[in-house]
């Protein structure tokens, strides 16, 4: 259901007519890890993930105009990291795969950075067991802490600066704790072009600083949702897959 905020603005599921808007966001708006740079056309199709996996969360911030609703700006993520990366690998691999074969095999510089970073890691996480199976078989409970993890926010840059960001956020919070997740994390950039002081401001701790296989710095950030929760040593590794 569509919860209004206040200054009018209304919080409610993202929809298949919304991918298209989504997408072009993430592309021009959003470009950090690999996934943007594939394109709209792959960027759409893994949205679409989120809309139709148990564990993924897709919200979009719309205000009334003169016109009808007026998109603001988007959320994507996880009330649980794990099982939705499995979930997602389980069921969409191949449809995400052959999109992302084109998409590179369209843009051959971006192909051998791809080969060079992440070809090894790919395969790997395409052909190993679930983590999730052995945890859910009670061989590896250590392994599978439940953490809800916000993948991607974009405000619209016309629609900044009001709250609509924060609002987002709250939201995802507050779906997060219903689903029982305990904690939630994110990745930014680190220095201009991240967003670590704008979480700081809504309660969020730094955790983890790295450097991305795109030779960029990171930093991971935590927030508490229940309290007394214990931490964990390692962050998740946010980018689905790194």
């Amino acid at each position: 259901m569509p919860k209004t905020l206040h200054s009018g603005v209304t919080i409610r599921p993202v929809a298949p007519a919304d991918l298209p808007l989504t997408a072009d966001w993430q592309c021009r708006f959003l470009r950090d890890g690999l996934f943007p740079r594939l394109g709209h056309r792959f960027v759409s199709h893994w949205h679409a993930t989120f809309l139709e996996a148990p564990w993924g969360v897709a919200f979009i911030a719309e205000a009334q105009g003169p016109g009808g609703p007026v998109p603001l700006g988007f959320l994507l993520g996880s009330s649980d990291q794990l099982r939705h990366v499995d979930d997602v690998l389980q069921w969409h691999r191949t449809r995400l795969g052959l999109h992302g074969v084109l998409a590179l095999a369209r843009r051959p510089r971006l192909c051998l950075g791809f080969l060079r970073t992440r070809g090894r890691s790919y395969l790997r996480r395409l052909f190993k067991r679930p983590a999730t199976a052995a945890a859910d078989a009670g061989t590896m409970p250590a392994l599978l802490p439940r953490i809800a993890v916000i993948t991607a926010l974009v405000v619209d840059p016309a629609s900044r600066h009001h709250g609509i960001g924060g609002q987002l956020v709250n939201h995802f919070l507050a779906r997060a704790a219903e689903a029982g997740a305990p904690l939630a994390e994110l990745v930014t950039k680190t220095g201009p072009g991240g967003a670590g002081r704008f979480y700081e401001r809504l309660g969020w701790t730094p955790v983890h600083e790295h450097t991305t296989k795109d030779g960029e710095t990171a930093k991971t950030y935590r927030f508490r949702l229940t309290p007394g929760t214990p931490g964990f040593d390692h962050p998740l590794v946010q980018e689905f897959p790194e």
